[in-house]
């Protein structure tokens, strides 16, 4: 068949890369101008370094943070990435604060970055594939004039527009709900007292932080942080101002650290409007034979990595086999 996946964040790779393993004709468009979506890697330009770190580069994973492996499928890729070293394990001190303070995470989990940064991950699942970046998709009738099926792998409230005209599936979308999520990148002209290198936060804004130059192939030279607030707070303050926001996230990052916080020489808000669907709908994707749409992403099976991965993979397995009309 001739295939048409819209989006390349980790669902619609995972889905191109299935479905062109399997000997499909396979075509993924883009809006941005770099695969990944949420698994980015941001580096800032023109940034003025202190004289200490001169020389230094400076980057903030500032979408996904790192990712795990649970599913047979996705560790044998995971171990692909390894081997390739666009990936790496962060053996990272990471914590859990509450009211009382804070305490050890399990040490059991590994968790696994992109190296040098999280969008080397899509970076390489591109490999192969046939992508038209900057391309915003309004609809996909002319697409399917051109092709035997779509595969739309882009946020829920997205995907509405695109599938109006199919009721059935316009019905499972629209019992999804997407929430945002605030994230700070900070950069420290001395390094942040803490004995810790990230954390998962409750009973604050904040919902995440972590000293992204302790991962793997970053530089560490440079203490550059990543503070994620909650999706509730970021819901609750969708329309303050990013400099507000920065300023208080920067506020309650400060209350974790005992000795407070050195001066940062860099410090930038970013909203991410569609961060996590809340719940997902756990269906693995949709799959519509006569409108020819499969629909997939992390919102379809869960918010971590795996689960986009997970998701494209069962979209290219439902359109292969085909075994209904409408099928979850």
């Amino acid at each position: 068949m001739k295939i048409a996946v819209v989006g390349a964040g980790i669902a619609g790779l995972s889905a191109a890369r299935a479905l062109s393993a399997r000997g499909h004709d396979v075509g993924v468009y883009e809006k941005q101008r770099v695969p990944g979506g949420r698994n980015a890697t941001r580096k800032p330009a023109g940034v003025e370094l202190p004289r200490a770190v001169s020389g230094a580069s400076l980057s903030f994973d500032h979408g996904a943070q790192y990712f795990t492996a649970r599913d047979d499928r996705f560790s044998a890729i995971v171990a692909g990435w390894l081997r390739d070293r666009v990936a790496a394990q962060w053996s990272a001190r990471i914590v859990s604060f509450d009211a009382e303070g804070w305490e050890d995470v399990d040490e059991s989990t590994n968790r696994y970055v992109g190296t040098p940064g999280m969008s080397a991950i899509t970076g390489a699942m591109t490999d192969g594939l046939n992508i038209t970046y900057g391309q915003t998709v309004e609809s996909v009738s002319p697409i399917l004039d051109t092709v035997d099926h779509v595969v739309l792998a882009v946020p829920a409230p997205q995907v509405l527009p695109l599938i109006a005209h199919v009721p059935d599936l316009a019905a499972k979308v629209s019992q999804v709900t997407m929430k945002s999520n605030w994230t700070v990148m900070a950069a420290f002209e001395e390094r942040v007292a803490a004995r810790f290198d990230a954390a998962f936060v409750n009973g604050s804004p904040l919902g995440w932080i972590a000293r992204n130059s302790s991962k793997p192939k970053r530089d560490w030279k440079v203490d550059a942080w990543v503070l994620q607030a909650t999706t509730g707070w970021s819901e609750a303050h969708a329309g303050d101002d990013p400099d507000d926001v920065g300023a208080f996230l920067m506020e309650a990052f400060e209350d974790l650290v005992r000795a407070g916080l050195p001066r940062a020489f860099y410090a930038t808000v970013h909203r991410w409007r569609y961060a996590a669907a809340d719940p997902p709908l756990a269906v693995g994707a949709i799959h519509d034979r006569d409108s020819r749409i499969t629909l997939c992403g992390d919102w379809c099976k869960g918010s971590r990595i795996e689960d986009a991965f997970l998701s494209g993979i069962d979209a290219a397995d439902q359109i292969t086999s085909a075994p209904s009309s409408c099928s979850a």
